[in-house]
């Protein structure tokens, strides 16, 4: 056999194998890519807004909103408590080559990266992760940093905690210098009607959260994901609480 034959047979098999592992590669970034849309995605917690059950640096496991009724509201909406990954009102939609490049990023960099995490400020990113505090029909106040509810038809309220039956500590915003209880309280908000589809989200470090007392309440519209499950660090693995 000639070395000219064996040459031109050694390159066709190296383009077969490369055709191979090209199209290898292609089939499992669209099985991921699948997979994070319909099912389950991780996500990293770049803030201390969930401090100090959270801190920055905390992943999850994220599973995206996707049914919804005719009406586009959630067919599964979230609870009081739970914890959601959405859009923050005054953010416009990532264009969808955006979404697939955030994707792919989060892919290569072994969950690293994502584009979020080169904001410089919370308020500057696409995406936030909180804790839903009222859902729609609630009547929400603020004392002190700690949110009262009143659901529909109920009388009374009650404390965050009472009524989402989870439990979790909070980081409280305090009275800067100079200032004293006669003065206008500092962390407080007055009661506030939730209308339909209208969710109320709080971080848990209510002394450096960018959240619903800035900006108002969401709805199903901003909603991306319910955060599921904690896999770091050690320390917080498990459900979410």
């Amino acid at each position: 056999m000639s070395p000219s034959k064996l040459s031109y047979r050694n390159r066709q098999s190296y383009k077969r194998r490369r055709s191979r592992m090209l199209k290898r590669v292609l089939v499992i970034l669209l099985g991921y890519l699948l997979f994070t849309s319909f099912f389950v995605e991780t996500w990293k917690l770049e803030t201390d807004s969930m401090s100090p059950g959270y801190p920055a640096g905390s992943r999850f496991f994220v599973r995206p909103y996707l049914i919804r009724t005719r009406g586009g509201t959630l067919k599964f909406p979230p609870s009081r408590g739970d914890f959601i990954i959405f859009r923050p009102p005054y953010m416009e939609m990532q264009p969808w080559y955006l979404r697939i490049l955030d994707s792919l990023l989060r892919l290569v960099t072994f969950q690293t990266l994502m584009l979020g995490s080169f904001s410089r400020e919370e308020w500057e990113n696409n995406l936030m992760l909180k804790r839903v505090i009222a859902v729609p029909g609630d009547t929400i106040r603020i004392e002190k940093s700690v949110a009262y509810i009143k659901g529909m038809g109920e009388d009374f309220f009650v404390s965050e905690f009472e009524v989402s039956k989870k439990a979790y500590d909070l980081v409280l915003e305090v009275l800067p210098r100079g200032w004293t209880l006669d003065m206008q309280l500092f962390g407080d908000m007055n009661s506030v009607v939730l209308g339909e589809d209208e969710y109320f989200i709080l971080g848990d470090n209510r002394a450096g959260s960018n959240d619903s007392r800035y900006w108002g309440t969401v709805t199903s519209d901003n909603l991306y994901g319910q955060v599921l499950f904690s896999y770091w660090p050690p320390s917080s693995f498990g459900k979410i609480r």
